[in-house]
């Protein structure tokens, strides 16, 4: 009896001992115009370290609540997705998503993602008449920044449906500038041509109408009407006994490729039919043989056809050199991406092991040496011969001797903090170290990091060198390394000098967020 009593007095311990709790993170998924829940929204918890943690996924309810259970103690990047919605919103300066931190047993709860619905704009593409126009190609663009450099993109494209209908969707708000081209297929040559047209029918870009998108917002009533020019034809000749089957040409203009028919007959090669504007026709002959040869020839198109003249072949060059590293060590070698770009083509240089490299054939032009970013080193400086080369800029084109591209391995770190004018902490602001000074043309020297929830930052690998502090509560993307876009806040930034292998800290106000542009192309 007595030991059946032990038995129950154990059995009864072992049921009102407490279960170890579940690790859990929790919360709610809302929509940032009004507040109300998103349901099937997917919520993703990426690890901090993806290589050695693990990611979760799981999809809100109609309520728009989540949970997600069992999660493995680690640092966690949260957001959500869902088709109408952008991606939860990490600001215009591009700052990750927010994270979390979970530790054994730990109930992480009331975690909140707001998702931002995004805008749709409708209309029609019709022709002079007023008739409806199938099969025209719709672009949204928008200006961006890149290498520095303020340009218009597209952001969406679609092809208008049998009413000439139309319908751009999925766009982020913002001020956005409609363009309807007829496709290719459905022109014909020596036939006036319907050439780019901008909302409303303009075909100059700057009388372009802006249409401001808001944040789910779906816009009506967006008729572009094409406008119509002749397209013109532009026809060079071939060397002496040169077969055009055995030359490949491309035209470019300021926006890149131009995809326009091309063709050849014995000694000649033809574009066309294009629209008034620059052009460069790119030749290349004998692709894929051993030698192959290289033309460039630019050409202006006005009001008539052009005859471009006779193409002459430079024979390709072989670039030898190797890759020095100065200011300390360095054996990341392998991981290096060193591109020769040029303003028509991009060439990789494969590095050997002991830093040499041979690059055969490459078209005679000029080229920019480019680093890729890898911890530690920058570039810092390319020399041909025993002669040092302004911009990092070669010209094949010219005597070719032997390259030195020189690495620094002496980068520093700058860390701080950013404030508001109230003097209160800023987080997840985008923090920008901009060289100037002897460098000041030297975007690739530019180092950038995001704060954290105390406002505090950390930047690494800034090469010696002047710059300036930037520190913005919010800003486009990829404007901070415009000269132009920097000018009104030169004031509000922190100057600094790193030393070889320096540590530097500084203090920061951060800048309000810029005005929104309203420009046109």
């Amino acid at each position: 009896m007595i030991s059946i009593l032990i038995a129950m007095a154990l059995l009864a311990q072992q049921v009102s001992a407490p279960v170890a709790p579940t690790t859990r993170v929790a919360g709610r998924v809302i929509n940032t115009l009004n507040n109300e829940a998103v349901g099937k929204a997917t919520v993703i918890l990426r690890a901090h370290d993806e290589e050695q943690g693990l990611s979760y996924a799981t999809e809100t309810d109609g309520n728009g609540n989540f949970s997600v259970d069992n999660v493995e103690p680690g640092t966690y990047a949260v957001s959500a997705e869902r088709p109408g919605f952008d991606m939860q919103s990490t600001g215009a300066t591009g700052a990750p998503p927010p994270e979390i931190k979970v530790e054994s047993g730990q109930q992480v709860k009331d975690v909140q993602i707001r998702l931002t619905p995004l805008g749709v704009i409708t209309g029609r593409v019709l022709d002079a008449d007023g008739d409806p126009v199938r099969g025209a190609i719709v672009n949204a663009l928008r200006y961006a920044y890149s290498n520095g450099k303020k340009q218009l993109r597209d952001v969406e494209q679609v092809e208008s449906g049998d009413s000439g209908e139309f319908r751009l969707f999925g766009l982020r708000a913002g001020t956005f500038y409609l363009k309807a081209t007829r496709s290719q297929r459905n022109s014909i040559a020596n036939l006036p041509e319907a050439v780019a047209t901008y909302y409303p029918s303009t075909i100059d870009p700057s009388h372009a109408v802006a249409v401001e998108v808001r944040a789910g917002v779906q816009l009506q009533g967006f008729d572009i009407r094409l406008q119509s020019a002749r397209g013109y034809s532009i026809r060079f000749e071939l060397p002496e006994g040169e077969g055009f089957s055995n030359v490949q040409g491309m035209l470019l203009n300021e926006q890149g490729f131009v995809p326009v028919p091309g063709g050849g007959s014995q000694g000649s090669l033809f574009f066309g039919p294009v629209a008034p504007g620059s052009y460069d026709a790119v030749f290349t002959r004998g692709m894929g043989e051993e030698k192959p040869s290289y033309a460039l020839k630019h050409v202006e198109v006005v009001d008539a056809d052009v005859e471009g003249g006779t193409v002459t072949f430079l024979s390709g060059v072989d670039v030898t050199g190797s890759v020095r590293v100065e200011g300390g060590r360095f054996s990341g070698l392998a991981k290096l991406r060193i591109n020769l770009r040029s303003k028509y083509r991009d060439l990789p240089l494969a590095i050997n092991p002991d830093g040499s490299f041979l690059l055969k054939n490459a078209a005679p032009e000029i080229y920019e040496v480019t680093v890729s970013r890898v911890p530690g080193v920058y570039l810092k400086s390319v020399r041909m011969g025993d002669k040092q080369l302004a911009d990092r800029r070669i010209d094949l084109a010219s005597k070719t001797d032997a390259l030195t591209i020189v690495l620094g391995a002496d980068v520093g770190e700058v860390e701080g903090s950013v404030r508001n004018a109230k003097g209160d902490p800023v987080a997840r602001a985008r923090v920008n170290a901009i060289a100037y000074g002897d460098h000041s043309s030297r975007t690739d020297l530019n180092r950038f990091a995001f704060t954290d929830d105390m406002g505090e930052f950390k930047i690494k690998d800034v090469p010696p060198g002047e710059y300036k502090i930037f520190a913005w509560e919010d800003v486009p993307v990829g404007a901070p390394q415009d000269p132009e876009f920097r000018k009104p806040f030169e004031k509000q930034a922190v100057p600094l000098r790193m030393p070889p292998n320096g540590h530097e800290k500084v203090s920061v106000t951060a800048i309000a967020p810029a005005p929104v542009e309203r420009s046109s192309p």
